[in-house]
C-alpha cells in the first residue's frame, strides 16, 4: 500500500516543523528563565531599599533626640545615653557625641547617629553626621 500524498511534500522536508517548534520552545524556555531572574533581583532590590530605609528612619530619630538634648529643649529622661544602642522597629540605632572646645564660648559639638538592619540575610547601616553650636 503506497500513500500518494501529494506533490507538495517532499521526503526532505519531513521533520522540519519538528525542528520548527523545538526552536520556539527553547527561546521561550529561555525568555521565562531570564524574566524569573529579572524578577528575583527586583523582589532583592526592594528588600534592600526597605532595609536602607528603616535604618536611615532609625538613626535620623535617635539624632534628633540627641540635637535636641545637646540644644536643651528636651527632657533629659527622653534622651538615648550616648553609645547605648536602642532598638527601633526592629532596627538597631546609637548615636555618638564628640564635643570640640576651642576656648571660645559656643561650644561645638559632632553629633554621629548610626542605624543598623538586619532581614533577609542583609544588613544595611546607615550613618547620618551633623554638628551643633550650643
Amino acid at each position: 500500500m503506497s500513500l500518494d500524498i501529494g506533490p507538495y511534500f517532499r521526503p526532505k522536508q519531513r521533520g522540519s516543523m519538528l525542528l520548527s517548534v523545538l526552536f520556539i520552545i527553547l527561546i521561550l524556555a529561555a525568555l521565562m528563565a531570564g524574566l524569573a531572574t529579572l524578577s528575583g533581583q527586583s523582589s532583592q532590590q526592594l528588600v534592600y531599599e526597605v532595609q536602607a530605609l528603616k535604618a536611615r528612619l532609625a538613626a535620623e530619630s535617635v539624632l534628633e533626640r540627641q540635637v535636641f538634648a545637646s540644644l536643651g529643649d528636651i527632657n533629659t529622661t527622653e534622651v538615648v545615653a550616648v553609645g547605648s544602642p536602642i532598638t527601633i522597629n526592629q532596627c538597631q540605632a546609637h548615636v555618638d557625641e564628640l564635643k570640640i572646645t576651642s576656648g571660645a564660648v559656643p561650644v561645638q559639638a559632632k553629633i554621629i547617629s548610626t542605624g543598623t538592619c538586619t532581614g533577609s540575610g542583609l544588613t544595611v547601616i546607615r550613618n547620618i553626621e551633623v554638628e551643633v553650636i550650643e
